[in-house]
């Protein structure tokens, strides 16, 4: 039989799904009176002390026993966001109504200390005027939701990577290539770095937690595959557990929610992980947004997908999975010396160029690596950048005038030394250099750039 959560059931529910309540209140030490809700308090207040967010999976760890699972499934599951001073309220109202039991229960003994029940009515009284104050709320209007330039530049944020000049943190990146292409296998490799703060094909990581969504692949295919890799600290929710990974059209999205803040979050894939119509800007925005909720508690989301079968550069379904998307990556295969896209559905080749890098939009910077797979080894490796030498020949000629090149004279100078015949290419060359360091860019004016070495 299904267990039925009363309110206080709900009150522990609510601190594992916000732990950021367990601050804002103050909880009476006695509110919790079952042994089932003592014990996952307790359980609570000992992840707080570690400084590790308490989450189902992790409060299940250090309490055993039968049942236990599902009852905090059953506290967390559908619960709605509540604000701080909601939640104040609940619990005094909790603690009020205790008080009143104590001072009934003393009442009704043969020889009731009178000051006793004047000091419990009176502590009742003061917990239920605190908890009715605490729903009379300011009055609000749009301009008190809304945050000023200056306010917003004393924040203590900044644009971070998780993975170098590929995966911007606090971010939705959407990576697409055609099915088969190695998606899988680039995106175990790259959860595998961050899970160990180890470089990718020499980027650097921001080591942190790590989750596989996997709604698509065979569990014995990814067993051999983690085997392989050697992927040894990622954590995988695939369909095959006992919970398994909730769809985002669904009921159970927040579930997304318990996962650490801070954490990297892959999801294979965009067309498995939703029940709705990818073709319909509808149905992909409400999973989109549903994203960004879970982006803006701090965690970045890697979203594989299918291209069409025109080319790789292509995306299958709604505009709306790139338009709502933060950075958009891009997998394909090139040929070597004019990286020409080639549109090949044969099997794998293991002498193919592979050209990894922003594609349709990014709200970052733009990047690219080109890399050689070979899944009998350990997959995807860096390969020598067809750019680099002219990359090394721009940085010559910028070298040679200390005062900077504005990108017209770059242009010029470039269609004939450099064979470049648009401007794109070079402002794309431009962009790139600068991020490995060969140069800088400073701005004279309000558009026109200049560059130096």
């Amino acid at each position: 039989m299904d267990y039925q959560p009363n309110e206080r059931d709900y009150s522990l529910g609510f601190l594992i799904a916000y732990p950021g309540l367990l601050e804002a209140v103050e909880i009476p030490p006695d509110l919790f009176r079952t042994d089932r809700q003592r014990a996952v308090w307790s359980a609570i207040c000992e992840l707080q002390a570690a400084g590790d967010p308490p989450a189902v999976a992790t409060i299940a760890e250090r309490v055993h026993g039968d049942g236990y699972l599902r009852y905090l499934m059953a506290i967390t599951s559908g619960l709605y966001r509540i604000k701080p001073e909601d939640f104040r309220r609940r619990i005094l109202k909790q603690a009020a109504e205790d008080v009143q039991k104590r001072m009934q229960s003393l009442a009704a003994t043969d020889l009731p200390d009178l000051d006793e029940i004047a000091a419990l009515n009176e502590e009742a009284r003061r917990l239920y005027g605190e908890a009715e104050a605490s729903t009379a709320k300011p009055a609000e209007t749009v301009l008190s939701h809304m945050i000023t330039g200056s306010a917003m530049q004393s924040m203590d944020l900044n644009v971070e990577w998780t993975i170098g000049s590929l995966v911007p943190s606090r971010s939705i990146t959407l990576l697409h290539s055609r099915s088969g292409l190695g998606k899988t296998w680039l995106c175990l490799q790259a959860a595998k770095a961050v899970s160990e703060g180890a470089s990718i094909f020499n980027l650097t990581t921001r080591q942190r937690p790590v989750f596989y969504v996997d709604y698509e692949n065979p569990l014995p295919l990814m067993v051999e595959r983690t085997r392989h890799l050697n992927v040894r600290d990622v954590n995988f929710w695939h369909l095959s557990a006992t919970l398994k990974p909730p769809k985002l059209d669904g009921p159970d999205w927040t579930l997304y929610k318990q996962l650490p803040a801070g954490s990297l979050i892959f999801i294979d894939t965009a067309r498995a992980c939703q029940d709705g119509d990818e073709n319909s800007s509808q149905d992909v925005g409400l999973v989109m947004g549903r994203l960004k909720e879970i982006r803006e508690q701090g965690r970045e989301v890697v979203l594989l997908h299918h291209t069409g079968k025109v080319n790789d550069r292509g995306y299958k379904g709604s505009t709306a999975w790139v338009d709502l998307a933060d950075h958009v990556l891009s997998l394909h295969t090139v040929r070597r010396g004019t990286l020409e896209e080639i549109d090949d559905d044969g099997g794998p080749d293991p002498d193919a160029l592979f050209s990894l890098g922003t594609g349709a939009k990014t709200r970052f910077a733009p990047a690219r690596l080109y890399l050689r797979f070979d899944p009998t080894r350990d997959g995807f490796s860096l390969a020598e950048d067809p750019d680099q030498e002219t990359l090394n020949t721009l940085r010559e000629h910028i070298g040679e005038d200390g005062q900077g090149m504005s990108q017209t004279l770059l242009y010029e100078w470039g269609k004939s030394a450099l064979d470049l015949n648009k401007k794109g290419k070079l402002v794309f060359l431009l962009q790139k250099g600068e991020h490995q360091g060969l140069w800088t860019s400073r701005k004279n004016g309000r558009t026109r750039l200049y560059y130096a070495a």
